[in-house]
């Protein structure tokens, strides 16, 4: 019909890829055939109904029972068709405008992170390091990473009054995090070390410097951080490991020891608490592990 024709034209020339088009044409196509069988006149867009929309999920969910997902891919994508329909006025409303989605069960994968003894593995790669000078760098920045969960953004960002070394008041204060979100974050006990050995080298001229050089002298960058993390990890003998990993396992070390979901998402400046329960989810080495200690085959 001239309508849906105009439409695809529509995504044509908004440059929307096959598949794009493809998918919104089959979606249409689904409520042009429900509404053909369903009121046995021909379909006409401008008849269309919000009730209409809101019987045809109901035909999707009960009938079909597409999951919630695929029905809520439909419904966008003819909330497109009808925004299109009513901005070219070939129809008088939106009858889509109001149709919510269905709520879906967010699905999300426990993160990678390293068992004591990758860690054990990866810190024993750095120090065997030669240069004094980027090993005790190398190990303050990875202490930083695994023992106090700072993205690799955040370590090339610090400056030296960002790290308090003070008795009893060792912290690090991340100004620039996520979100621009500031927080506060305790050193543990090999975190203080390795900095404080750093910063003795580092020998700093203001508060205002960056914590971290280069073996030029410049700023560290988070790209030059990335690398670091993956030498020492092919050293280690250890795959897939990034700054991001350290980061998980300071999360994930924090829920095993028992620590509220709360103060590990504030520590590690988490947005959504959402985000902090992955680590509560067992990875594919935990399950195996749990369905293996059943076995009379140990």
């Amino acid at each position: 019909m001239e309508t849906i024709n105009q439409y695809i034209d529509w995504l044509k020339n908004e440059e929307k890829s096959e598949a794009t088009i493809k998918s919104y044409r089959s979606a249409l196509g689904k409520l042009v055939d429900w509404y053909v069988e369903t009121e046995n006149e021909d379909f006409v867009p401008d008849k269309v109904t919000t009730m209409h929309l809101y019987e045809f999920q109901a035909y999707m969910d009960k009938i079909k029972k597409y999951e919630p997902a695929y029905s809520n891919k439909i419904i966008a994508s003819l909330k497109t068709f009808f925004k299109f329909t009513t901005e070219m006025h070939l129809t008088t409303f939106n009858p889509a405008l109001k149709v919510k989605m269905k709520r879906t069960m967010k699905q999300y994968a426990a993160p990678k992170w390293l068992g004591k003894r990758e860690v054990a593995k990866f810190f024993h790669a750095i120090s065997n390091e030669k240069n004094d000078t980027v090993r005790k760098r190398d190990m303050a920045i990875c202490r930083l990473m695994a023992g106090a969960g700072l993205r690799v953004q955040e370590v090339s960002d610090l400056t030296i009054s960002d790290v308090c070394l003070k008795k009893k008041m060792e912290d690090v204060t991340i100004r620039g995090g996520k979100g621009d979100k500031y927080r506060i974050v305790p050193l543990n006990g090999d975190a203080i070390q390795a900095l404080q050995e750093w910063l003795e080298i580092r020998n700093p001229e203001s508060r205002d410097d960056p914590y971290f050089l280069s073996e030029r002298g410049t700023p560290l960058s988070d790209r030059s951080i990335r690398y670091m993390v993956y030498k020492y990890a092919n050293k280690a003998g250890l795959e897939n490991v990034s700054p991001h990993i350290l980061r998980h396992t300071f999360c994930k070390s924090l829920v095993d020891n028992g620590v509220p979901l709360q103060r590990v998402a504030y520590l590690a400046g988490h947005e959504s608490l959402e985000t902090t329960r992955r680590y509560i989810q067992p990875s594919r080495a935990d399950l195996r592990k749990d369905v293996q200690s059943i076995s009379e085959k140990r």
